[in-house]
């Protein structure tokens, strides 16, 4: 055996691994801490609005309203639906389609409002209310959503955002560190 064979290897030292956003322990705190004013905290308010109409900031969004916020070619597509409550009625599901992009709208004909109810975004024609758009880095999106009292969650390419009842998500996925998509889950009842 010879002296150059017991040198020690050198061992390249990889960086650590960053750890995913994770922000549920501190967003539970707050909620076990107010639960008795939920409906009176600002803070749950804001989120709770944001959540539920992340495109818009009109309290009482028209399908016109998301018309023109889109900045591209669109087509809408109008499909009826029974009601789930009352098969007597019928109810409309308008699809707003743009850029390989759709935001759906449920309008029930016993409250005559449009509710958001699912979108899949993956141009930046469509900008949420706060400035989240495709295209943003993932730092920049963790800043804008941190200032609300929302559950997010980061796994690998998908940062993930609910409300405290996890009925409404939006879901955004990345590559090579910016949004590539949003998506949006609604509870329309």
């Amino acid at each position: 055996m010879t002296a150059s064979n017991n040198k020690p290897k050198k061992v390249v030292a990889r960086p650590a691994q960053s750890r995913f956003y994770n922000n549920s322990t501190a967003v539970d705190a707050f909620y076990q801490k107010n639960e008795f004013n939920l409906e009176s905290n600002s803070e749950v308010r804001r989120a709770a609005d944001f959540i539920s109409n992340p495109f818009l900031l009109e309290p009482e969004p028209a399908l016109k309203h998301y018309v023109a916020q889109v900045k591209s070619t669109y087509k809408i597509v109008r499909d009826t639906v029974a009601n789930l409550h009352n098969a007597k009625y019928i109810d409309t599901l308008f699809h707003l389609n743009f850029d390989s992009s759709t935001v759906e709208l449920y309008y029930p004909v016993y409250t005559q409002r449009y509710l958001l109810s699912y979108a899949d975004v993956k141009s930046q024609n469509l900008t949420l209310r706060n400035g989240i758009k495709v295209g943003m880095t993932r730092d920049e999106l963790i800043k804008k959503i941190q200032g609300y009292k929302l559950y997010i969650k980061e796994q690998k390419n998908v940062i993930e955002v609910c409300d405290w009842e996890r009925n409404s998500w939006l879901r955004f996925h990345l590559s090579k560190g910016r949004i590539t998509s949003i998506q949006y889950e609604g509870y329309v009842d």
